[in-house]
């Protein structure tokens, strides 16, 4: 039988609250108390285009700008070495990030999930996939088992990781790309998806133009608020622009919409007890 724990007992270390930061807006929307939370696993969809292995490795640099020590690793099951040097030319910051790339290999003794566990057990504070689908496809591929057991396999790994199971004792906190159905639908399991400690979505304001404003946005969210919307552009180089100034015109008025239902529900509330006393006198 497992052992039964009150919360309130058990001891974390409280460096294990201390969140990573970028510097930019979107720490904003990563957690309630800012920046990106350790031993998390933020699963990262959205429309084709919209630049979600770009929005992924700028925050990566940018947490790398401010704090040089934090130890980050980006698994690239997509895209090689040539297609990363492309995103390299337009954001040269993204050139001092340690990259594993992994590629199905039938003809050799090495095998993706080992190569992915070994560098794992080395510990990373944070580590992106992209994406976790065409990772599982070739941990599938290379054992010759199904794509259920491939993802059961990974997620174990992941959740070891989440809780310090590694050389540095570190929580790793999991940015993973996945894929969504034509639709926008997300692909996995259900036990992917209990998994997640939130959904990170980016999304066109209009799906069927490609070049409609971008936003950033949480469906799921263990960490912080859903349905916020956070625009941004790839238009410049070197650095992703977040809109700072629509995303806090956008607050205000969050604010002052909850003020004004909050006090037409207290309204609300003094109207049907002033109606309920009139008909008690009756």
């Amino acid at each position: 039988m497992k052992k039964i724990v009150k919360v309130k007992d058990i001891i974390f270390d409280k460096n294990l609250f201390v969140n990573y930061l970028s510097g930019t807006v979107l720490d904003l929307l990563l957690c309630s108390y800012r920046g990106l939370p350790k031993g998390v696993n933020y699963m990262v969809i959205g429309d084709p285009g919209v630049g979600k292995t770009t929005i992924i490795l700028d925050l990566m640099a940018n947490i790398h700008r401010i704090q040089p020590n934090v130890r980050m690793l980006f698994v690239s099951a997509e895209m090689n070495e040539i297609d990363l040097a492309i995103y390299v030319q337009r954001y040269p910051k993204f050139g001092e990030l340690d990259i594993m790339f992994v590629e199905a290999e039938f003809d050799s003794d090495a095998h993706a999930l080992d190569d992915f566990e070994e560098a794992l057990r080395m510990g990373w504070d944070i580590v992106a996939i992209d994406s976790f689908y065409e990772l599982q496809g070739i941990v599938k591929e290379e054992e010759n088992i199904t794509l259920k057991k491939s993802e059961s396999l990974l997620l174990s790994i992941i959740k070891k990781q989440n809780k310090a199971k590694n050389e540095r004792g570190v929580h790793t906190s999991f940015l993973t790309i996945q894929q969504v159905t034509k639709s926008g639908a997300f692909i996995g399991s259900n036990r992917l998806k209990h998994m997640t400690t939130a959904m990170m979505e980016l999304r066109l304001d209009n799906p069927k133009n490609i070049y409609s404003d971008r936003y950033v946005t949480f469906s799921k969210h263990r960490r912080g608020d859903v349905g916020v919307k956070l625009y941004y552009s790839l238009s410049q180089t070197g650095d992703v622009y977040f809109d700072e100034e629509r995303f806090y015109n956008d607050q205000k008025l969050r604010k002052l919409q909850n003020e004004v239902s909050t006090q037409l529900h207290e309204y609300a509330d003094k109207f049907n007890k002033l109606f309920n006393n009139i008909s008690d006198d009756k």
